[in-house]
């Protein structure tokens, strides 16, 4: 019998808060990790650990595209089916169950065979605060589906989260409410900042609207002896079209995770920039790749996560649309190395003694522990 499914509805590899959990719920448990590969290519999951199946069936992705969105709901009942075959065939004592696109399953599995519900929400499915400028249709849309995800949060054995603020939006949830931060091990062993004459900004983000990129290119294109590196995939060519033009912008395309730990470390500030209007759920989310700064000792300039960037005093808060205030806190951090070190070796701190996967992997273990002998 396996003790533990976690579902995910995309590669377990791509993610690392999954990659961690399972890898640290691996040192105690008999675990087990259901996914959908939508590639629909074998070959596609070829480096993936034994403790990993996946269902092999094409599909797009749920996001922006009406169309798609619409193809990707209309396969969805047959990873459901092939979920609940698995865990009928392998009957875990406690179902992980990551987003609402994969929970529906898992809870009737719950409810079926009297077992135990995590639901993990790693991303609103429906964001909790619609913008205003969408049509009455989609908010419709979105309250229902946001109603239907604090039911099944409510009805779960315990609820986690990626920052303490998530849990804000729910109005329906569970007693059990758990922050798992997306933080990171520590892959700094051997390794030390690298120093060099040029001041360098790091974007490790995609390419697209809402992102402050165009605020972004407009200051590193006046500022002397400074670089942009940018590194993420594109998802608007008019705006990749624009960066490449300038300079002292390097995109370096979508790298992995090694090579952007070369890059973090290679760099003097990380600015992550949201436009709230548009993604309001990074009001209450963490970026990981703030949790990545901090382990690298690396100073920030973001609109989000104040209160965790205020508490370790690692970084500069600005407001995403005063262009003037984030150019004022780049220049800053460039003619003062000794204001960046300070916010750096705060950030390396924090890291050590909180936030940190090791810390996470004591909540994980402490709330299975307590299902487990329930």
């Amino acid at each position: 019998m396996v003790d533990i499914i976690l579902v995910k509805a995309d590669p377990i590899m791509a993610s690392i808060r999954a990659e961690q959990i399972i890898s640290s719920l691996l040192k105690k448990y008999t675990v087990l990790a259901l996914r959908w590969n939508r590639e629909g290519k074998p070959t596609e999951i070829a480096n993936e650990p034994n403790s990993v199946q996946a269902l092999n069936f094409r599909s797009p992705e749920y996001g922006h595209n009406p169309y798609r969105s619409v193809v990707f709901l209309s396969r969805l009942p047959i990873f459901w089916a092939w979920i609940f075959l698995k865990l009928c065939m392998y009957k875990p004592k406690i179902v992980h169950a990551c987003n609402l696109d994969t929970v529906l399953p898992c809870y009737l599995y719950k409810i079926l065979f009297r077992k135990k519900l995590i639901f993990d929400v790693l991303d609103r499915f429906a964001m909790p605060y619609v913008p205003k400028n969408r049509n009455a249709l989609f908010r419709m849309y979105s309250s229902v589906v946001r109603s239907i995800e604090e039911n099944f949060a409510k009805n779960s054995d315990a609820l986690l989260g990626v920052s303490d603020k998530i849990f804000l939006t729910f109005r329906k949830k569970p007693s059990r409410c758990i922050t798992i931060m997306n933080c990171c091990t520590d892959r700094m062993t051997n390794k030390s900042r690298v120093e060099t004459n040029q001041f360098k900004l790091l974007f490790s983000s995609h390419i697209r609207q809402g992102r402050g990129l165009e605020s972004l290119m407009k200051i590193i294109t006046n500022l002397k002896d400074s670089e942009l590196i940018i590194a993420g995939r594109v998802r608007d060519e008019n705006l990749h079209e624009k960066i490449t033009e300038i300079p002292n912008i390097r995109y370096v395309g979508l790298v992995l995770p090694d090579r952007l730990l070369e890059l973090e470390l290679s760099s003097d500030v990380l600015v992550a920039l949201y436009d709230l209007n548009l993604q309001p759920i990074h009001k209450f989310g963490m970026a990981n790749k703030i949790l990545e700064a901090m382990m690298c000792g690396l100073p920030v300039i973001t609109n989000i996560a104040n209160e965790i960037v205020i508490e370790t005093e690692s970084g500069i808060i600005v407001e995403y649309d005063n262009e003037e205030q984030i150019k004022e806190a780049i220049v800053s951090l460039k003619d003062k190395p000794e204001l960046r070190k300070k916010l750096g070796e705060n950030a390396r701190n924090a890291f050590i003694q909180k936030y940190n996967w090791p810390s996470m992997e004591e909540r994980l273990f402490k709330l299975y522990d307590e299902l487990l002998s329930s």
